[in-house]
């Protein structure tokens, strides 16, 4: 494990939904509706900086937006330079969640608000 860059799946995220810490890169007009348990932006700082002077062996789930967000990997190059060594990103982001919630449901891929716009969360398009 240590700092190398662990991606996990769909499954893995629905395994540690109520186990890790799961932290989220979207925008603040996009954080009314996370994936459960998410923290939400405004919660962020200090529960990071509590976990820096407890426990920095907490396992974190990063995910954003889209399989796109450049911000993830931003997020988690910050949190291993404050000595978190037990991070995962679910590369799949809000936007593959969702989808799946759309075919699976809501048990099975639980959020905190139900998202009927799922396309606002897609990546944009390489030809514009």
């Amino acid at each position: 494990m240590g700092n190398k860059n662990c991606k996990i799946n769909f499954e893995d995220m629905q395994k540690g939904i109520d186990n890790y810490v799961i932290i989220n890169t979207m925008p603040k007009d996009l954080q009314h509706c996370l994936i459960k348990n998410t923290i939400s932006a405004m919660d962020e700082e200090s529960k990071i900086n509590q976990m820096i002077n407890t426990c920095k062996n907490t396992q974190i789930i990063i995910y954003g937006k889209n399989a796109n967000d450049e911000k993830v990997l931003k997020k988690y190059n910050q949190l291993v330079s404050f000595g978190f060594k037990k991070i995962y990103i679910y590369l799949g982001g809000m936007f593959e969640w969702l989808l799946l919630q759309d075919i699976y449901g809501s048990e099975e891929f639980p959020t905190t608000s139900i998202e009927k716009d799922i396309l606002k969360y897609k990546a944009k398009s390489v030809n514009g």
